[in-house]
């Protein structure tokens, strides 16, 4: 069930903003910052996972793991024509551990975008090698970007659902 943002009770937005700006936070750490009673916050939060969140991860610093480099990749798929070819593309890297973020839409010369990431740029050009060798002549108009891990400056999305729900 999909429900908009904007019909969230007051007690609803604040316990969400609570768990961006602290994913770690329990519910007994809530209702004091909240000012309401814990049973109160098991119930928001169990509505809250149902309805908006997927699951709770930890933003962890890549650059001291070991990926030094994001690759930013945009191109044109031409095999949209041809569902199980597109299906089993786009099934490959949505399981592909490289890739970050994958989307597809609508442009004049672009229709996918993908974020990767990688311990070195030689990982890369091997990477896309191997895509190449099976997909290359699905991919039009094939752009990157490479950002050293050590450049990216902001890596979340709490600000825009925080501005989303608006000032309390």
């Amino acid at each position: 069930m999909q429900q908009n943002i904007d019909k969230l009770t007051k007690n609803e937005k604040k316990f969400l903003i609570c768990l961006l700006d602290d994913g770690s936070l329990t519910d007994t750490e809530i209702s004091k910052r909240i000012k309401v009673n814990k049973s109160t916050c098991s119930r928001l939060r169990k509505k809250l996972e149902k309805e908006f969140i997927s699951s709770y991860i930890p933003i962890v610093e890549l650059d001291k793991v070991g990926i030094d480099i994001f690759i930013v990749l945009t191109f044109q798929w031409r095999g949209f024509y041809n569902k199980e070819l597109s299906s089993r593309f786009f099934s490959e890297l949505e399981k592909d551990p490289h890739v970050i973020f994958l989307a597809n839409g609508e442009g004049s010369t672009l229709t996918t975008v993908i974020f990767l990431g990688f311990k070195n740029i030689g990982e890369y050009h091997n990477y896309f090698k191997e895509l190449r060798k099976g997909y290359d002549k699905y991919l039009n108009g094939v752009n990157y970007l490479i950002l050293p891990s050590k450049e990216v400056r902001k890596n979340d999305f709490t600000e825009i659902i925080k501005h989303t729900l608006g000032k309390l």
